[in-house]
């Protein structure tokens, strides 16, 4: 029986290179798909963030046209149709100068699991 060289040819992949080559494309596929999930996580993130800075930034604003503040805590909603939302926390105490209360405000999102605040001192005019 004669055999053909193209039947006893070496140029042919085995099938332990293609696993290896599967393995490899798999590991690959699986490291760049987590990236772009923890990217979207930190994109979400910095929206949110951006958000709150914002809103917080508009409130101490706000809180400085209302005139000097009077003393203790305020919690609630920032959008009360929206209570999956911003909540907020304002806490304003006395400070040792007479006439100047210190205004800590937070802003939460993610049921208070994160946060953003600013703090001012405001004097009486």
């Amino acid at each position: 029986m004669v055999i053909s060289k193209k039947y006893l040819s070496q140029k042919g992949i085995t099938l332990l290179e293609v696993l290896v080559a599967v393995a490899v494309t798999s590991i690959a596929l699986v490291s760049f798909i987590s990236l772009i999930l923890i990217s979207l996580d930190m994109e979400e993130y910095s929206r949110k963030l951006t958000a709150a800075t914002m809103i917080a930034d508009d409130r101490m604003k706000e809180i400085e046209r209302e005139g000097f503040p009077k003393l203790g805590a305020t919690e609630g909603l920032i959008d009360e149709d929206n209570p999956q939302g911003f909540a907020f926390k304002k806490v304003v105490s006395e400070t040792p100068i007479e006439n100047v209360h210190l205004v800590e405000l937070e802003i939460f999102w993610e049921n208070k699991k994160r946060s953003v605040s600013l703090s001012a001192y405001m004097a009486k005019k």
